[in-house]
C-alpha cells in the first residue's frame, strides 16, 4: 500500500499497479470482478449522495476537495453503470448528484458527456433521478449553448416534474432554468414572469437555499436603467440570506451581479469591491465556475477606472478559465474588454477582429446585454471604426467573426502590439459639412435622441438588438461622437 496526502487535511491509501492488476485477475478468474464492481458503483453513489447537499453550505470546500480526489474511481462507476442495462437509475442518480461538483470545480464538458449518456440510456429509471441529471444538463451547457439545449433539457424537466408530480421545488429549478435563459436573450418579460413563478414556489416550500437562488436570477431579469431598486433590493436580501446558511457559491454569485449594477451605475469603487470580495471567496473556495464572471467584471471596473494594464491581466485570466469552461458568454466580454484595450494603444485592426469574435460569440449564444453595458465599448468602437477605411474594417471585422472561441481566445492572448495612437486630428472628417446617415440610421438617431435603449429601439423597429447596436456604432463614426447622449446634439430637429 501507498499512501498519499489528500490535500484536504488527511491520507488515501492505494495499491501499487501491479498488485491492482494482480487482484483484477484473481477476480476474474473467480468469476466475483462483476459483483465487486457493483459494490464499487454503490459505494461511489453513497459517497456523492452524501457529498451533494453539503456542496451547498459552508462545507462545500471539503467536499469538492473530497470528490475531486475520488474522480477516478467515479468516473469508473459511471462507466460501469453505462455498460449495465440494469443499472440505468444508479447512473442517473450519480450522474445527477455529481453536477455542483462538475460545475464547480470547471469540469463543464466532461460533467455535460456524463450527463448526455446517462440520460440516453436511463428511459426506464424513475422520474426523480432523470430530472435531478437533466436540471444538471441544462446548467453545465447554459454558458456554451448554441443550440437551446438548455431550453430543451429544462422543458423535458418541467414535462416530467408535472406529470410525475415531484412538486413545487422540482418544478421551481427549470422555471428558474427557463427563466435565467429568457433573461440572457432579452426577453425580460417573460424571464420576471418565469423567476418571480420560481420564487414563490420555493417561498411556498420554505426551501431557503432555493430562495437565495431565485432571488440571484430575479434580481438579474428585473435590473434596468430606470429601475434597479428592486433589483438591488433582491441581491442584498439574497446576501444576507447567503452568509446566514454559508451558501458561498451563490453568495459569490450575488456579490458579482450587484458589483456590476454599481459599475453600470458609475459607482466603480464600490462596484469593484463587491467583485474583489466574490474572486476572494471563489479563490478560496476552489471554485472555477463563476469565477470567470468576476474577474471579467473586474477588468471593466478597472479599464473605466483608467487602469488598463489592470484590466488587461483580469480579461487575460478571465479567457485562459474560458476557454477551459467553454463559457462562450463571458468569452464575447473579455474579448470585447481586450479589444477596447487595443483602441485606446492605437492597435485598431487587432481590436477589430476582436470585435468582430466577440460580436459572433454573443450571436452565437444569443445573448444579450443592455445599452448601458454597450455605453461602455462603445466609443472604443467608433473610433476603431473612424480610423480604418471601410474596407479594411469590413475585413478585419469579418475574420474576428470568422474565428472559433478557442482561436479567438489564443488570438487575443499572443503576444499584443502596442502602436503609437493616432492624434486627435487624424479622426475629424475632413469636410465641415455634416456627414450623412442612411434613412436607418436617421430612424436610430431619432429613437436614440429621445433616450430610448437599444433593446427599445430595436422593439420599436422590428429588427434585432445587434443591428442596433451596428447601426448606432455607424452614427457615432458618421457624427464623430463618443457616446449616444452626444446625439442629441448634434441632430436636427426634426
Amino acid at each position: 500500500m501507498v499512501a498519499e496526502a489528500t490535500g484536504i487535511g488527511g491520507l488515501r491509501y492505494r495499491t501499487l499497479d501491479p498488485v491492482r492488476q494482480y487482484a483484477r485477475e484473481k477476480l476474474e478468474e473467480e468469476g466475483e470482478a462483476e459483483e465487486i464492481r457493483r459494490r464499487h458503483a454503490s459505494f461511489f453513489l453513497a459517497l456523492a449522495e452524501n457529498a451533494e447537499p453539503r456542496l451547498r453550505g459552508p462545507e462545500d470546500m471539503k467536499w469538492l476537495g473530497r470528490l475531486e480526489t475520488e474522480h477516478d474511481n467515479l468516473r469508473a462507476a459511471l462507466s460501469w453503470a453505462l455498460e449495465q442495462e440494469e443499472a440505468n437509475e444508479l447512473g442517473l442518480r450519480l450522474a445527477g448528484a455529481l453536477w455542483l461538483f462538475w460545475e464547480g470545480h470547471g469540469h463543464y464538458g466532461e460533467g455535460h458527456s456524463w450527463l448526455k449518456q446517462v440520460l440516453a440510456r436511463g428511459g426506464q429509471a424513475s422520474a426523480a433521478a432523470r430530472a435531478k441529471a437533466l436540471e444538471g444538463e441544462g446548467w453545465l451547457i447554459f454558458d456554451s449553448d448554441e443550440s437551446d439545449e438548455t431550453v430543451i433539457a429544462a422543458r423535458e424537466g418541467l414535462k416530467l416534474s408535472d406529470e410525475a408530480g415531484l412538486g413545487g421545488a422540482v418544478r421551481a429549478k427549470f422555471l428558474e432554468l427557463l427563466g435565467w435563459k429568457a433573461s440572457w436573450q432579452g426577453d425580460d418579460e417573460r424571464a420576471k414572469e418565469l423567476l418571480e413563478e420560481c420564487l414563490k414556489l420555493r417561498r411556498d416550500a420554505e426551501d431557503e437555499l432555493g430562495i437565495a437562488d431565485s432571488l440571484l436570477g430575479l434580481a438579474i431579469a428585473l435590473y434596468s436603467p430606470d429601475d434597479c431598486k428592486r433589483s438591488k433590493e433582491l441581491h442584498e436580501e439574497g446576501i444576507v440570506l447567503c452568509r446566514e446558511l454559508g451558501y458561498v457559491r451563490t453568495l459569490a454569485s450575488h456579490l458579482f451581479s450587484l458589483g456590476f449594477i454599481l459599475l453600470l451605475e458609475g459607482d466603480y469603487e464600490r462596484g469593484a469591491a463587491l467583485n474583489e470580495e466574490a474572486a476572494a471567496l471563489y479563490r478560496e473556495r476552489g471554485y472555477k465556475g463563476g469565477l470567470e464572471y468576476t474577474l471579467d467584471n473586474l477588468g471593466w471596473a478597472a479599464l473605466l477606472q483608467g487602469d488598463p494594464g489592470r484590466a488587461r491581466s483580469y480579461y487575460r485570466e478571465s479567457l485562459v478559465l474560458c476557454k477551459e469552461l467553454g463559457d462562450k458568454i463571458v468569452a464575447s466580454e473579455s474579448l470585447e474588454g481586450l479589444g477596447c484595450i487595443c483602441v485606446a494603444e492605437g492597435a485598431t485592426e487587432r481590436a477589430t477582429r476582436l470585435f468582430g469574435a466577440a460580436e459572433a460569440l454573443s450571436e452565437a449564444v444569443s445573448f444579450e446585454h443592455g445599452s448601458d453595458r454597450d455605453a461602455w465599448s462603445e466609443p472604443y468602437l467608433a473610433a476603431a471604426h473612424a480610423r480604418l477605411d471601410e474596407a479594411v474594417w469590413a475585413e478585419a471585422q469579418a475574420e474576428g467573426r470568422a474565428m472559433p472561441m478557442e482561436q479567438a481566445i489564443e488570438y487575443a492572448l499572443s503576444q499584443e502590439r502596442t502602436l503609437t495612437p493616432p492624434s486627435p486630428e487624424s479622426d475629424q472628417p475632413s469636410s465641415d459639412e455634416p456627414p450623412s446617415l442612411t434613412r436607418r440610421e436617421k430612424e436610430v438617431a431619432i429613437l436614440v435622441r429621445r433616450g430610448l435603449t437599444n433593446r427599445q429601439i430595436a422593439s420599436e423597429l422590428v429588427i434585432s438588438v445587434h443591428t442596433v447596436h451596428h447601426h448606432v456604432t455607424n452614427i457615432l463614426k458618421k457624427l464623430n461622437l463618443s457616446s449616444r447622449e452626444q446625439v442629441a446634439s448634434r441632430l436636427p430637429d426634426r
